[in-house]
């Protein structure tokens, strides 16, 4: 390589490796002004040799998940390992082949499988792991009953400002217990103006009651007495919630009792949000979407902090 005064430099593939190796965990601006090296020198051969440098990881208990490539248009499918947060697997696509293949790659004897409530996952997780407990995530749950509440709210048409709105659905999606003595009387108030947004509340409330079982014969009765009263019931929100996870009753018994959740899963596609927007401006995803090393099957990565 020539720096412009006529010079010509060379490096070793052992050199280059070890450069390599000194960008995991580190940024590769660092590393390149560390070793007095060009910025895009250092990137390109992280590009080339990272791949074999790349550990192959094991699992007991993974979370899968799917993110945006390019909202609403473009989605790929991701698998990490639930204990350590490593990314296991990504492949493009979200439907039940796509998750099917990167399950199917996931290496070491799995026991649970965490996911949403996407019917394509249930499918898939039963094809691959059908011994493995399915834990569905709590976060998921919960936002079926906010999300009615917000469309009932809007439906009213009560909160036509923007601050009023964002205060109205936050009180109705905390827990009773986190609210000040003002903020709970707004929400009695509201209960009072519409008999569905109350029904939606009580069976939000009685949800997390349910979720705070802690034995597998409590967590049966809870739930049993849940689908009693809301299957049925006269607010078809309500209704319609039960009927949706009735379906899922023994992958909702398994979640009550389980520790696990999708919350890592949710933070690692948060870093990828930001990732993109950090990226704002390029022509194309790069190597991000490629997946030829920072996502390569079954091995263990970590992402940089350039990115």
């Amino acid at each position: 390589m020539t720096y412009g005064l006529g010079l010509v430099r060379s490096s070793t593939e052992a050199f280059r490796r070890q450069i390599v190796k000194r960008c995991q965990g580190r940024s590769i601006k660092d590393v390149s002004c560390e070793y007095n090296l060009p910025y895009t020198t250092v990137e390109r051969w992280f590009y080339l040799y990272a791949a074999d440098q790349l550990v192959e990881e094991s699992a007991t208990h993974i979370c899968v998940d799917e993110f945006a490539l390019r909202k609403g248009h473009n989605y790929a499918t991701s698998v990490l390992n639930a204990d350590t947060g490593r990314i296991l697997a990504i492949v493009p696509h979200r439907d039940q082949e796509a998750i099917t293949s990167v399950l199917q790659k996931i290496t070491g004897t799995i026991r649970a499988v965490v996911s949403d409530f996407a019917p394509a996952m249930a499918h898939a997780i039963r094809t691959v792991f059908p011994s493995a407990i399915h834990v569905l995530d709590r976060f998921h749950l919960v936002q079926f009953f906010t999300d009615a509440l917000q469309r009932r709210r809007r439906y009213l048409g009560e909160a036509k400002k923007h601050h009023k709105s964002r205060f109205i659905d936050r009180c109705l999606a905390c827990k009773t217990e986190d609210l000040t003595a003002e903020e709970r009387g707004f929400v009695a108030e509201w209960q009072k103006e519409d008999l569905h947004t109350k029904h939606i509340y009580q069976a939000l409330n009685h949800i997390r009651y349910v979720l705070k079982a802690t034995t597998m014969i409590q967590a049966k009765c809870r739930l049993k007495e849940w689908f009693k009263r809301y299957q049925f019931h006269v607010c078809g929100a309500v209704s319609k919630i039960a009927k949706t996870l009735i379906a899922r009753e023994q992958a909702l018994l398994d979640t009550i009792v389980s520790p696990l959740s999708n919350g890592i899963m949710e933070g690692t596609n948060n870093k990828i949000k930001l990732i993109k927007r950090r990226g704002f401006g390029y022509r194309n995803d790069g190597p991000i979407s490629s997946c030829d090393f920072a996502w390569k099957p079954g091995v263990n990565f970590v992402i940089p902090e350039f990115w």
